[in-house]
């Protein structure tokens, strides 16, 4: 007989799993459609809002005004409810914006809650400072909603324009454009000659006892001198014109620049209003000057210190400074000099290798003459083992 097999313990038969369904296929993804970019529609820029919103109201007076340096020609509109002025950024103000309407340095300033307005009044294009006053009590009384134009203030002000051609001629002294002319010749050629000294001497750089300076001033042809001279001669000329003449000078200046000056040839008429101009404009004088000076300093810079150690080259910009040594040196000779420099007679010039000469031919030296130079450079090259 067959024995049944015998169950081993712990090896119990498994229940096959069930087969897993097959998964249904996924359907193909969609392409992705591009997105088109829409085009950007670029804002319009809205216009500048004026300061204060104005509505229209009853017109008292119109007529011409100068804003701003340099000046601008505008008109302003006086009505019953406030002014505007035609500016590029729109200025309308009411009069119950309005704290305070005064004269002020020639020109009228109404101050409100916001950023004050001052302005003023042209005559024939020039702008008249002693008509401030009369326009500033015209303002205020236009502030209040009305405007008598048979009234004392505005009649003030017509007259005041009236009389300002008589006042002209009776200030037209020739006294004046030649006292102008003058002062802005001299002064121009003297400063002209002392101002490359004087920049040289400021910036001029300490040295050691020992050791030598070359620098060279700039030109008196320079056009950043003849700049900054003649500008300031303009100044000087307008400065004493003006304490030496008070307010005749500038009356005149400005009746010359509106043309009432009659009977002179074209260009004593040309050359009148030229010094008129200086009379006017000491502001754009010395923004000249200054302007010219400022050009002027990097150029001041430009030295060159001799010493024991070598050579220090400063140049315009301090990144280019050089630094050179006595052992780089090849030749040490001397060259003829005009005596008005060099009152020796020779200017010594140094000859370094692969690199530029150093002269002082064309420089002013300072720290001792052309031959102590020789002699002090001659024993320190030698020293440092240069000078073949």
């Amino acid at each position: 007989m067959v024995e049944a097999p015998v169950a081993v313990p712990g090896k119990e038969k498994r229940k096959p799993k069930p087969e897993k369904k097959e998964r249904a296929a996924k359907a193909p993804k969609a392409p992705r459609t591009q997105r088109v970019a829409k085009p950007k529609v670029e804002k319009a820029k809205a216009p500048a809002k004026p300061r204060y919103h104005l509505p229209p109201s009853g017109v008292l007076l119109r007529g011409p005004i100068v804003m701003g340096y340099p000046e601008k020609k505008l008109q302003i509109t006086l009505e019953q409810l406030g002014f505007r002025i035609d500016a590029a950024e729109s200025i309308e103000v009411p009069w119950t914006e309005v704290r305070e309407i005064k004269s002020r340095r020639g020109r009228v300033v109404v101050r409100t809650k916001g950023r004050p307005v001052a302005f003023g009044i042209p005559i024939e294009g020039i702008s008249e400072p002693t008509l401030s006053g009369p326009l500033a009590r015209v303002v205020k009384e236009a502030s209040g909603g009305s405007l008598d134009l048979a009234g004392s203030s505005f009649l003030e002000l017509q007259n005041a324009s009236d009389s300002l051609r008589d006042h002209y001629h009776d200030e037209d002294d020739p006294l004046i454009p030649t006292v102008v002319g003058l002062v802005f010749v001299l002064a121009g050629l003297t400063i002209t000659a002392l101002l490359p000294d004087i920049l040289a001497i400021a910036t001029r750089t300490p040295v050691p006892a020992g050791a030598y300076l070359l620098d060279s001033p700039l030109a008196g042809f320079d056009p950043r001198i003849l700049a900054a001279a003649f500008a300031g001669a303009a100044m000087l000329a307008a400065g004493v014109v003006r304490v030496a003449m008070g307010k005749a000078a500038t009356a005149w200046a400005r009746g010359t620049l509106r043309g009432w000056h009659e009977g002179a040839r074209r260009p004593i008429e040309v050359a009148r209003r030229a010094l008129a101009s200086l009379v006017l404009s000491p502001a754009v004088a010395a923004a000249v000057f200054l302007a010219a000076l400022v050009l002027a300093l990097p150029s001041t810079r430009v030295q060159t210190v001799i010493e024991p150690g070598g050579f220090h080259l400063m140049r315009e910009i301090p990144f280019f400074d050089d630094d050179r040594s006595w052992s780089t040196v090849t030749e040490i000779k001397t060259v003829p000099a005009s005596i008005s420099q060099h009152f020796e007679g020779i200017a010594v010039v140094f000859h370094f290798q692969s690199k530029s000469p150093i002269s002082t031919l064309d420089s002013h030296l300072r720290g001792g003459t052309d031959k102590q130079l020789q002699t002090s450079a001659t024993t320190w090259c030698k020293d440092a083992g240069g000078c073949p």
